[in-house]
């Protein structure tokens, strides 16, 4: 059976808003933490955690703003 090398490597989940090389908006992945401050610089991806509370606050913003579209108009 194989064994698997333990290393003290750290990386850092990101979550890509735009296009980046072999990655597209929406994709996951993972970097060590000089390259994820590099996204993050140019704004093309974010930290997982933080995309996750991003999306529950635009999905809140949206479903207040819809009000009663779709509702029976009587």
């Amino acid at each position: 059976m194989a064994t698997t090398k333990k290393t003290d490597r750290q990386l850092v989940s990101m979550t890509f808003r735009k296009p980046w090389g072999r990655y597209t908006k929406g994709d996951r992945a993972g970097f060590e933490p000089e390259r994820a401050k590099q996204l993050e610089e140019r704004k093309l991806a974010v930290r997982s955690a933080q995309a996750k509370d991003a999306e529950m606050a635009a999905d809140t913003k949206s479903s207040s703003a819809k009000g009663t579209e779709g509702a029976d108009k009587t």
